[in-house]
């Protein structure tokens, strides 16, 4: 299906990174010879079912991405944009440098450098029969709901999975979804929760257990092992 239609990719990598104590905003922080935010444009720009790329980073990065991007030689970055003080406001950043006429639209976050082509394709492939599709692993832990100190319930683990980006969505589906009130938007984690919200469907396909997502030294210091 994606073959046949317009698809563009959201990279959101406008967070600062202060967990990570660098001095830098984690997207542009190093992971072997390159930038973090350099492995997901790469991947997204080689990838032939993808149209365009619109790069989300702090105020005041814009230009940095876009030179990483004319170094990456990735022609299909059309613009870098400067995200807000949430990744909500930061995917309606990204979302208003995104042609009126896209069919789909994947959202990734920068935080994941290991996203593979494969999983961005099963991601579009499942945009045929959804509003939405996310990719999701199998928890390995036992999970429990707590209120107040005390367990409320144990949910039935295989019922659930953990959830990654890429996330795809028809385009339709992902503007309704960001124009809903600003205090769903607030209380959003991801944006298929914002499009349940709004009454779409989503689907989940096979995720990546490589697909890291960093977020604390530890996290950069496995992802800077990889490389």
């Amino acid at each position: 299906m994606a073959d046949l239609l317009t698809s563009w990719a959201i990279v959101v990598g406008a967070g600062e990174g202060s967990r990570l104590g660098g001095d830098r905003p984690k997207a542009f922080v190093g992971i072997g010879d390159e930038v973090m935010l350099a492995h997901s444009v790469r991947m997204l720009d080689d990838h032939p079912a993808l149209d365009g790329i619109v790069l989300v980073v702090p105020e005041g990065w814009e230009e940095p991405a876009t030179l990483l991007a004319d170094d990456l030689v990735a022609g299909k970055v059309a613009a870098a944009v400067a995200g807000g003080s949430t990744r909500a406001a930061s995917v309606v950043a990204g979302l208003g440098a995104v042609p009126d006429d896209a069919d789909l639209i994947l959202v990734h976050d920068a935080a994941r450098p290991f996203a593979t082509p494969e999983l961005v394709s099963r991601v579009l492939e499942a945009l045929g029969q959804a509003d939405g599709a996310v990719p999701g692993v199998p928890l390995t832990d036992t999970v429990k709901r707590v209120s107040a100190g005390l367990v409320v319930e144990t949910p039935d683990r295989s019922q659930l999975v953990a959830v990654q980006t890429p996330q795809g969505f028809r385009a339709d589906a992902l503007r309704r979804a960001y124009a809903q009130p600003a205090e769903v938007l607030a209380a959003a984690t991801d944006c298929a929760s914002l499009v349940e919200a709004a009454g779409g469907r989503v689907a989940v396909v096979e995720g990546d257990t490589a697909n890291l997502k960093v977020t604390t030294p530890d996290d950069l210091a496995e992802a800077r092992r990889r490389c």
